[in-house]
Parts: structure tokens; C-alpha cells; sequence
């Protein structure tokens, strides 16, 4: 039966995993990747401030996949994807692909997009932000179909790789990501506060066969892919630091594979910031923290996995009116304009006006020593660090831009504060905002929920 809409429980494998010579591990991994370099001219995602196509590839691009399967058959897939973000439409069609080609449903295929700024535009996902023209738009269109099919292809791909596999976790640190918010006055600005809050955590999981070898190291970070500022750089395609970290970890481990999970840090850029020789910068340090925690005595995780999926209903504010839209159409900034158009189309064919945004969430437990916490959308600082002190006792990898991202998912603070992580983004995504200030305290209940449901569970609901 397929892992669906509401709570959702997958059967603990019953064969413990010591890592002991001859014992069985109680999970199966699978890896694969699919290349998804695009083709140059094509225009990158992320700034409305960029006024032409990328012209020049710096490394190649790649989408990677990791399937989990317990003994009596449930499954989930981990896949991530160097790209901005992806949106629910853009999804759709794929996660339907999923359920007719491997019996996959919602919530078993989670995409977490490395959210690099660096990466192509693609449809249905911040497509106006670039303000394309019709070549532009061709490309685009071209590039969407190659990444949708190889999505598809490279989740079939690993679960084709199933083996039994040991799997070990640890975390490290690097210092990098730093607090964009700057208070001046009453209002919130870009810029760079080393007094903010930020996640400097560094998770690591190892995968390895049962002769030893490391097929896998998985790893996060919570920042932005927001190194490149401006200048020629700022037209060349790049994985960013997240990729360059990639390449240094599988540089020293021979045979395996590295596979970036972006953390919950939407309100973090990168410190410092410029060409793209930061980036390569950051990506060292960001792998020397991975190679750390590697070298080092890591934890077993032992057992199946378990899952829980749900989708929530965050409340917007209500809506603006007739008057304020109009207005709103006939705005100097286009970005503006567009939205308010949206709505006005809405209001004439007789539709409602979005009044919450829909936010798919998992978490997914390793017997009782590693619990992912996947939320979609720009998920900012403060619910990693709230849900890493709440579940401390579950060793919580938190993981944002997962499934599909709608927009950002601010705190209560945020909501209070302002700012663009709050308001102005919005304006981008289509939707007339803020959230209202409970949506905190909803998905952090919702999560420590379902948190508390996959603690101890027996066989039920799976996805096979």
C-alpha cells in the first residue's frame, strides 16, 4: 500500500545491525545519479537581478538518489537535486511517474533541492523571477523535460542498487553560514549579523557495504547557495559550495558516493561572499568538517526505518480586496503586478483567493539512533534549532527544501520582525501574506507528533 496523505507508518525490519563480522544489516541501500548539466546559453534561478543567461559551465550538475528498503519490503527515497527549488506543479507530473513506474506514493520520494543559485531556471518554479524571452523560454522548456526524466530515471536506477549496507552517523561543524538579517531601526535588511542565530551543524551519515566498503557519505549544511555575488561569475553555472564539498569528500574516498542534504537555514548566506573562488573556499571547509566526522569513531545506526507523511494547511492572512489589487496591477515593479494579477484572474472567474499554503512534511526514523525531520519550502533557522532541542533524544538531522518549495516558512519571531524572508519574498511565490503567527507552534507539534508516533512502532502502513 503506498505511503499517502495523513500519518503514515512504515514497518521496523526485524534484523538487528551490529556491524559485527557476520551479522545481517537490517536495511538496504541503493545509489545512483543521473548528470544534469545543462546546455549553455540557459538562464540561472534565484535573482531577479540577473539580465542575461549563463553562458559558461564551471563543473557539472547531478541529481542523486538513495532508496532505503527494510526485509519486509517498505521503501523510501532520498534524492538531491542541484537546483534552486522545485514547486508543486513542477512535481506533479513526476511524482506521478513514480507511483505507475515503482509504486511510489506521496511522501515515499522526497526531492531536496540543494537550493544553489547557480543552477538553471525551470518551469513552474520562480520561472517569471529571470523575466525570460521567448528563446529563453525554449530553453527552459528543454531543460525541464531532461531534469523531469532524469528524476525519474535516477530513483528507478537506485532502487535497482538495493543492497544490505551498515550505516554509521556523526556531526560536524563549519562556521561559514552567517545570519542575514540585519536590524536597522523598526526594519529588517540584507546583510551580515554574526550575532544571529545560525546552524553550523555539520550531519554526516556513512553507508557502507558488508565488505566494509563506503558506498555513500551523506552529509547537510544549513545555508543558502548564495556565494556567488555579482560579476561574471554570476553567470556560470556552478553546484556551488555544497558540490565543491561533494567533490572533495569523493576525492578521498574513492568509490563512493557524497550527497548533499540542505539544512533549515533560509534566513543564512555564506560568509564571505563574491566569486566563485568563495564558494570553492566554503566547499573545503564544509568537506573538511564531513572528512572530520569520518575519521572519527561514528555511531551505529541500526535497524529498518519507519516513516510518517503528512501535509499541512499553514493560514495566511486574508487576502487583500478588490481596491488594493487594482492598485497593485498597475505597480511600476513587474513582480508586483504579476501577483496581483493572479489573484484579480482568481476573483473574476469566480475562484477563492489562497488563504494557506499547503507544506508536505516527513520524518523518517532509523531504528532508534537517527531520525530525519524533512519540511518543504525555505524552511529558516529557528525550527532547526527549536526541533534539534525537542527531539535531541531521536539525534534529529534536520532537512528543509524537501518534497517542494512554496515559499518561505518563517518563524513566529520572523512574522513579528518582518523583513523578506517574511513579506517581500512572497511577493515572488504569488501569494499576498504574511502567515499568521501560529504556523510555528503547528508544524513544530505536527513534527514532535509524528515523532512520537514512529517511536517504538510496530509493523503497519508501508510503502512497498
Amino acid at each position: 500500500m503506498p505511503l499517502g496523505y495523513g500519518l503514515v507508518l512504515a514497518a521496523l525490519g526485524a534484523i538487528p545491525a551490529r556491524g559485527g563480522a557476520g551479522e545481517v544489516p537490517a536495511i538496504e541501500v541503493g545509489l545512483a545519479a543521473r548528470d544534469i548539466t545543462p546546455a549553455t546559453p540557459i538562464r540561472l534561478s534565484g535573482y531577479a537581478g540577473r539580465n542575461r543567461p549563463a553562458d559558461q559551465i564551471d563543473h557539472r550538475l547531478w541529481v542523486q538518489a538513495m532508496a532505503l528498503r527494510n526485509p519486509s519490503g517498505e521503501r523510501f527515497v532520498f534524492v538531491s537535486l542541484d537546483n534552486c527549488e522545485v514547486s508543486g506543479a513542477f512535481m506533479a507530473p513526476v511524482l506521478e511517474e513514480y507511483a505507475r513506474n515503482f509504486q511510489l506514493g506521496r511522501g515515499a520520494v522526497a526531492v531536496v533541492t540543494s537550493h544553489t543559485h547557480s543552477a538553471p531556471v525551470v518551469e513552474d518554479t520562480l520561472t517569471e523571477m529571470s523575466q525570460p524571452t521567448p528563446a529563453d523560454r525554449e530553453r527552459i522548456a528543454a531543460y525541464t523535460r531532461l531534469l523531469k526524466s532524469a528524476l525519474v530515471d535516477v530513483v528507478g536506477a537506485a532502487l535497482g542498487d538495493l543492497q544490505p549496507s551498515l550505516l554509521e552517523h556523526g556531526v560536524g561543524r563549519a562556521a561559514f553560514a552567517m545570519n542575514r538579517r540585519v536590524y536597522q531601526g523598526d526594519t529588517v535588511v540584507f546583510g551580515n549579523n554574526p550575532d544571529g542565530p545560525a546552524d553550523w551543524d555539520v550531519p554526516v551519515m556513512r553507508v557502507r557495504g558488508t565488505n566494509g566498503a563506503v558506498r555513500a557519505v551523506l552529509f547537510g549544511y544549513a545555508c543558502h547557495g548564495t556565494t556567488v555575488r555579482g560579476g561574471d561569475d554570476w553567470y556560470v553555472v556552478s553546484g556551488e559550495y555544497m558540490a565543491y564539498a561533494r567533490q572533495h569528500i569523493e576525492a578521498v574516498q574513492p568509490g563512493a558516493t557524497a550527497m548533499f542534504l540542505t539544512g533549515m537555514g533560509a534566513d543564512a548566506d555564506p560568509y564571505p561572499r563574491g566569486p566563485l573562488m568563495d564558494a570553492r573556499r566554503h566547499g573545503l571547509e564544509l568537506a573538511g568538517a564531513v572528512i572530520g566526522v569520518l575519521d572519527r569513531p561514528m555511531r551505529p545506526v541500526q535497524g529498518g526505518f519507519r516513516a510518517a507523511f503528512e501535509e499541512v494547511e499553514l493560514p495566511l492572512v486574508d487576502p487583500p480586496g478588490r481596491e488594493q489589487l487594482e492598485k497593485d496591477a498597475q505597480d511600476k515593479n513587474v513582480h508586483v503586478r504579476l501577483r496581483a494579477e493572479s489573484y484579480l484572474k482568481r476573483m473574476d472567474a469566480g475562484q477563492p483567493l489562497p488563504r494557506s499554503v499547503k507544506l508536505p512534511l516527513s520524518v523518517v526514523r532509523i531504528g532508534d539512533d537517527l531520525t530525519f525531520v524533512l519540511m518543504a519550502g525555505e524552511v529558516v533557522v529557528d525550527y532547526s534549532r527549536r526541533l534539534k532541542r525537542l527531539l535531541a533524544a531521536d539525534h534529529p538531522w534536520t532537512i528543509g527544501y524537501a518534497y517542494e518549495t512554496p515559499c518561505y516558512i518563517p518563524s513566529a519571531r520572523l512574522i513579528k520582525e518582518g523583513g523578506y524572508e517574511t513579506e517581500s519574498s512572497l511577493i515572488y511565490y504569488g501569494f499576498y501574506g504574511p502567515f499568521r503567527g501560529s504556523i510555528e507552534d503547528l508544524l513544530v507539534s505536527r513534527v514532535e507528533a509524528m515523532a512520537a508516533g514512529l517511536r517504538g512502532a510496530g509493523p503497519s502502513v508501508a510503502s512497498r
